[in-house]
């Protein structure tokens, strides 16, 4: 009887802990760091992962986790660890010069506010010593965009997947970089997915 209460505590153990990984996870990287697709996403439903390039499909694969290893494919074993809930590692290998990535899950933003509403605020945080401003839908370096004669240089837009809202950064009319938003009103809007601690950036209302 004990050994039958073990067994089937250990089995709904394995059961939550593969349930934990369902859903949409965002990759955290630093600015310099290529990643074939950009702006990875990972979407993963029980027994299979799905690779978008944002919200364009890349591509498709088998997953068999166990423990706390992830099997994609025909690729070899890969180990997972939970940073917290919402954010896990996935290492190439046990070692520690193995190569770390980190996803964040793709949460629901929480806002009162419509789609309209919110591309009008206009947002500011400090980075790395550096004041960065979100001002939706504007160039953000028109003299720049003007001597190169491009139609547009930097912008910013406001993009959804899901509930989940995104700060999207545009180059030449091509995104390159996403940043989630995980909470946004009238006074601040909060940013996650960082590849460092804390985890996510408070950004202060523009008067």
């Amino acid at each position: 009887m004990k050994i039958l209460t073990i067994i089937t505590f250990c089995l709904i153990g394995m059961s939550s802990f593969a349930q934990d990984l369902n859903g949409k996870w965002f990759l955290t990287k630093e600015g310099n760091t290529y990643i074939v697709p950009e702006n990875l996403i990972l979407d993963i439903e029980k027994d299979s992962i799905k690779y978008y390039s944002f919200d364009h499909l890349h591509a498709t694969h088998s997953l068999k986790v166990k423990d706390n290893k992830i099997k994609i494919g025909d690729g070899e074993n890969k180990y997972f660890e939970f940073i917290n809930k919402n954010r896990i590692r996935i290492k190439s290998q046990k070692e520690e010069d193995s190569i770390n990535l980190e996803y964040v899950r793709l949460v629901p933003t929480r806002t009162s506010l419509i789609r309209e509403e919110i591309e009008k605020l206009s947002f500011y945080f400090i980075w790395k010593g550096d004041k960065i401003n979100i001002q939706f839908n504007q160039e953000l370096k028109p003299d720049l965009r003007r001597m190169t004669q491009r139609k547009e240089f930097t912008k910013i837009l406001l993009e959804k997947i899901d509930l989940t809202y995104f700060a999207s950064i545009y180059q030449f009319g091509e995104r390159t970089d996403v940043i989630p938003i995980k909470e946004i009103n009238l006074d601040k809007m909060i940013l996650y997915g960082t590849p460092g601690k804390p985890y996510e950036i408070v950004s202060e209302k523009i008067q």
